[in-house]
């Protein structure tokens, strides 16, 4: 016979009740609610913050890069307003204009204001500029001066420098003094070897110079520079992946680090507007702003003393904030129909030797 057991053992040995398990798995459920409500908040947060810190240092880089280009648009020496004889063929071409300093295109809706020169067409420029973004050329020189250790016996003359400097053949070179400046090409091999930058018109090079003649000797006093056009764009992103995406492109010429041209910069810069500070005054030479406009707006670019940058910055991912944020950009608001995270940077320069 089996005995009964005893009440105390019964209980001990009786599971839970439908109502205790359907308690349980609720309270169950509820902590794994609120755990993944804390990790997807938490994962938002880091995607937000990540996407925050690429913008803030886009913002730097653009601001450095820029900056430094605006302000030595159209250097030439130690003072400005002295006369520039260009000796290069076709001096006034787009990519060899170094006597104006900046150049700048907008897009009207219908077409490019000042019309987009061939240089910057296809296949130089290779994706081409997108109409969301306008179009800036800088004219500058690149690198430190390089003093003449020797006067010019004469304008034709080869020009002396010390043994050693980095030049090269086809450099696109300028010499200046406090009087004013030559634009020339190094048409001998191995210049900045040898010591001796020759400028020969009988030497085939691209663009070559049309004469050998630099107006009139320089002295000691005077610096030999490289020069270049930078020429910064928006086009679609190649390197991220994301054609979508337009990106800040520049195209250098020459490429004297050898990098390949034209070159994606960074990518989410949605717009850039260009804003041009002219003297228009009747004394011509005062050097003050007298009127701000736009690329498609300026009669003179000889006349224009300040350019201000602005670029629309946006994340290269959606849905990183909560909601659409508004941004003000040219003087308008704007609500975007996505939630990509936005930052509108300037970047302002007075024109090396512009102002007096």
């Amino acid at each position: 016979m089996i005995g009964r057991l005893p009440p105390r053992a019964a209980r001990a040995q009786r599971g839970i009740t439908l109502v205790e398990l359907m308690v349980g798995v609720a309270i169950g459920l509820f902590l794994v609610a609120v755990m993944g409500a804390m990790f997807l908040g938490s994962k938002g947060d880091l995607r937000s913050q990540n996407q925050g810190a690429r913008l803030q240092e886009n913002a730097r880089f653009a601001v450095d890069v820029l900056s430094a280009d605006l302000r030595m648009a159209g250097y030439r020496g130690c003072r400005g307003s002295g006369g520039v004889t260009n000796t290069l063929n076709t001096p006034t071409a787009h990519l060899y204009h170094f006597a104006q300093g900046l150049w700048a295109s907008r897009h009207t809706g219908s077409a490019w204001s000042p019309a987009l020169p061939a240089a910057l067409g296809s296949p130089a420029l290779s994706p081409v500029p997108a109409s969301a973004g306008d179009v800036l050329t800088v004219r500058r020189s690149v690198g430190p001066g390089i003093a003449l250790i020797a006067e010019m016996g004469s304008g034709s003359a080869a020009l002396s420098v010390t043994p050693g400097v980095t030049l090269a053949k086809g450099d696109w070179l300028m010499v200046s003094d406090c009087s004013g400046a030559a634009i020339l090409q190094a048409t001998n091999d191995t210049p900045g070897v040898l010591g001796t930058i020759e400028h020969s018109a009988a030497v085939t090079l691209t663009p070559g110079v049309s004469t050998g003649d630099l107006g009139r000797p320089f002295l000691q006093d005077a610096l030999v520079h490289r020069l270049a056009t930078v020429t910064y764009y928006l086009a679609p992103s190649a390197r991220s992946g994301k054609t979508h995406l337009r990106a800040l492109w520049s195209y250098t010429v020459p490429s004297y680090d050898g990098s390949t041209q034209p070159q994606e910069l960074m990518a989410g810069v949605e717009r850039m507007a260009v804003r041009l500070g002219v003297d228009a005054s009747p004394a011509a030479g005062d050097g003050t702003v007298d009127a701000w406009v736009t690329p498609d707006e300026v009669t003179d670019w000889g006349r224009v003393v300040t350019a201000q940058v602005e670029l629309l910055l946006a994340s290269t991912d959606d849905q990183v904030t909560t909601v659409a944020q508004p941004y003000v950009f040219g003087g308008s608001t704007v609500t975007p129909t996505d939630r990509r995270l936005r930052r509108v940077v300037t970047v302002s320069a007075s024109l090396r030797n512009a102002l007096r």
